[in-house]
Parts: structure tokens; sequence; C-alpha cells
């Protein structure tokens, strides 16, 4: 069939035919030069088995060995491709690598090696660099950021020589912050990851590194963008002040973050038991938050100045907390009016904290839990792409992530 003959019929010296495969000693394509040679032996693992097929051998009349490739068979590759993708789709629901070599060995009875699935869970790292370029398929109206922590060995350039005699690097663990930007749509809800960054601290360069990224992408007011809400770390504030997303940005403090800081902050009396202090922590942080339930700024206000009024002189402390810098907690009003002048209704659960970002950063913990501490950089990677498509994160269709999975692979 890779001859473009029938098994048995003879070459035509006069026919200059050129196919697919090459002589690997004078590079020709002419069949006419190509014959059968017989076959070789090679295994092949699946997930239900472990064969031995029979792989054509075509030769030149010049000595050469003839090259095909063939669809389904890699170069030295010894497993079919359904394992691979099992051992990904394993490792996207946090099976470690030591019990994904149980799993994967069920039905042919033949164990692989942990190196040898870790290589096929690595592979996954390749979409990161898709991940992060190219223009962005749509703008939100609201942007959310946030960062999650992790753990990392690093190389610090020295080696050791380990008990069987072997030169190792020697390697220290380090955490390092992984920044997330997350969009929302606050007319229908819906929710999607637009990029993350591998940042050295939550400091102002590496914000600036994922900010400048989107703003490439397409990310700004002139497209759409409206409100940025965040927790309002010092880095990623002064990353905010530096790069300009456009007219009419706005920017929104997370009010979650708020109240957990009012609660810190409430002492209540020397005479208190522990569980009254835990009963009056609960009802400062409710009131609290009920501020918060006006519909316009007038109201938002009100709100305050009686909560103020009621828990001065008990709570100054955490009084003080709530209203520092108040007018970044409720800049998400001014955005819901814009929007209802246009004739839409912004959903207030969509601008005002942080929390579906939060959620979303429970799965990358969760990752980081099952790993223990990450080995290498492709290994971060990997892990965070496998994460975001078994859960979703940046296409929420209906078909199965490891679908898309391998399809972006292939694309890759």
């Amino acid at each position: 069939e890779c001859l473009g003959r029938a098994k048995g019929q003879r070459r035509e010296s006069e026919d200059q035919t050129e196919v697919e495969g090459s002589c690997n000693r004078c590079d020709t394509h002419c069949r006419a030069r190509f014959y059968r040679a017989g076959y070789y032996k090679r295994r092949l693992l699946s997930f239900e088995t472990y064969i031995t097929i029979a792989v054509p051998r075509v030769s030149c009349i010049c000595g050469g060995m003839v090259d095909f490739e063939f669809l389904d068979l890699v170069p030295y590759g010894r497993t079919w491709f359904n394992i691979e993708e099992r051992a990904r789709e394993l490792a996207g629901i946090c099976v470690s690598l030591r019990d994904g070599v149980e799993v994967l060995a069920w039905g042919s009875k033949q164990p692989l090696s942990i190196a040898t699935v870790n290589k096929m869970v690595t592979t996954t790292a390749r979409l990161a660099e898709a991940f992060h370029a190219g223009p962005l398929e749509r703008v939100p109206a609201v942007v959310m950021l946030d960062g999650v922590w992790l753990k990392l060995l690093c190389p610090t350039g020295e080696e050791y020589t380990d008990k069987r005699g072997r030169r190792r690097q020697r390697v220290k663990k380090k955490k390092f912050p992984l920044l997330v930007a997350y969009g929302v749509d606050p007319v229908s809800g819906e929710r999607w990851l637009l990029d993350w960054e591998r940042g050295k601290d939550e400091d102002e360069a590496s914000w600036r590194k994922l900010l400048e990224r989107l703003l490439q992408r397409g990310l700004d007011g002139e497209r759409g963008l409206e409100l940025v809400v965040h927790d309002g770390s010092k880095g990623l504030e002064k990353a905010l002040d530096v790069v300009y997303l456009g007219d009419g940005v706005e920017h929104q403090r997370c009010i979650f973050h708020k109240l957990l800081n009012v609660r810190r902050d409430v002492v209540g009396e020397e005479t208190m038991a522990p569980n009254g202090l835990r009963e009056r922590r609960k009802e400062m942080v409710a009131e609290a938050a009920r501020v918060y339930d006006g519909e316009s700024e007038a109201e938002v206000r009100q709100a305050l100045q009686g909560f103020c009024a009621k828990w001065r002189e008990k709570e100054p402390g955490a009084v003080a907390t709530l209203e520092r810098g108040f007018e970044r907690t409720i800049v998400y009003l001014k955005v819901q009016e814009r929007a209802r002048c246009r004739g839409q209704q912004y959903r207030r659960e969509c601008m005002r904290t942080t929390s579906p970002l939060e959620r979303v950063q429970r799965h990358f913990r969760q990752k980081a839990r099952q790993v223990l501490i990450f080995h290498s950089e492709a290994g971060v990677a990997a892990s965070i792409q496998l994460v975001i498509g078994h859960h979703h994160l940046a296409d929420p269709t209906s078909r199965h992530w490891t679908q898309r999975l391998e399809e972006a692979l292939l694309a890759a």
C-alpha cells in the first residue's frame, strides 16, 4: 500500500512515480527502486494488552533502507496512544504517578516505570506556550486577579556524590506564586481562565509580566474590559498603576478580604471568654457584610454610618479597618450603574469579590497536595494545563476534557 503496488506485482523500471518514503542512503523517492524486504517485529503495549506486531520493511536497490512514517507508530515507540492518553487523564484527576503505574498495568499486566509515565504526562507542558500566545478569543468585562503559592525544587549549581557514587545536582525547595487572571461575564455569569504566570514573588515585576502579556493579547478598555477585581496586594496595585489598561477601567478591592481583615482586628473585651470573642467576631463580620447590601452608593454609605456608630467605641480597630479604603470596595456600584444605563444587568456577585477565582485555585492546591513538591518547571506547566483541562477552566464546552487535551497536543 505504501508503494502503490499490489502484493506480488513486479516493479517497472520506467515508472517515475515518487512516494512519501525516502531511501536513507541515496535519498530517492522513486518507487521503482523500492522493494519489499519482509518485516521486523515490534512489541507494543496498550492499555488492554501487550502484543507483538510485524512492521513492513522496505529496501532500496542501492542497499539502503526506506524510511516510512506510519500514522500510529512513532520511532522507537513501544506504547499505544491510548495508554499515553490514560496516563495524562490520571494525572489530570490528581492520581499520583506511582498509583498511575498500577492502574495502567491492570489490563496488560506490564507495569511501566515511573519515569516513563512522568515523561508521558510532562508532554502536556507544550500546551503552556500556546496557552500564553495569540489574541484572546473574547475580552471579559470583569477580570479577577489573585495568586496561589506552590513549591518547586530549584538547582543550586552545586553537585554532590550520593551513596551509590553518582554525581547529583543539589536542589533547594523554593516557594513561588502562580499568578492567575480569571475572566467573568457579569451578564451571564460565565467564567473562564485567561492566562497564568509563574512569578518569582507577588511583586510588581511578576504582576507586570502577566498584565503586559494580557494587554498585548487584547485585554483593555477599548475591547470591553471595565473592572479589575483584586485582593489589594501591594505588588499588584503597583503593577496596575504602571500597566495602563485603558480609559474607564476601574479597580475593585475584594470585599471578602476586607471582611477577613475586619474579623482579624476584633479584639473583644478583657473579661470576654474565647466563645464570647468568637461570637462577637461572627456578629461584626455579618453586620459588616450587610453594609454592602444596598443598591446604591447612598444606601451603602448610610449602612456604613450605622455600623460605625454601633461599634466604634467597642471595637475601634475593626471599625477603622472597614473605613480604611472603603471607597475602593464600592467601585462595583459605579460599573453596575454604567451597565444599567446601557440596558444591561450586571450581577453583583461577579464584581465584588475574588471568591470565584478562589474556588478555581482550590483545584491548583489539590494538585499541589498530590504532587507535594514540583521537581521541574516543565512539571509545573504540565500540571497547570492538566488542571485547566480537567476542570474546563479555559473552555467551558461540553466535550470531554481528555478529547480537547489530545487535540491541543496534536495541534502543538
